[in-house]
């Protein structure tokens, strides 16, 4: 199965850019769904275009402030 560092640095290679501008684009996408998950107040779907989408659970979408437990 390959990586992203594996696809990161043959991107570098084909295009001529600078691996860490290659790694920085490649990563944006999943460093911005960190971050959006981890919003308190954001309760929306994220959607990678075409591919497939995070859906928060409804126990999240309610109230994703609370700490919930597996009892």
């Amino acid at each position: 199965m390959i990586d992203i560092e594996q696809v990161i640095k043959e991107v570098s290679v084909r295009t001529g850019v600078d691996k860490e501008i290659v790694e920085k684009v490649c990563k944006h996408v999943f460093d911005y769904t960190v971050n959006a998950m981890k919003d308190d107040e954001n309760v929306k779907n994220i959607l990678f275009n075409k591919l497939f989408k995070f859906e928060l659970k409804r126990r999240f979408k309610e109230d994703k402030s609370r700490k919930y437990t597996a009892r």
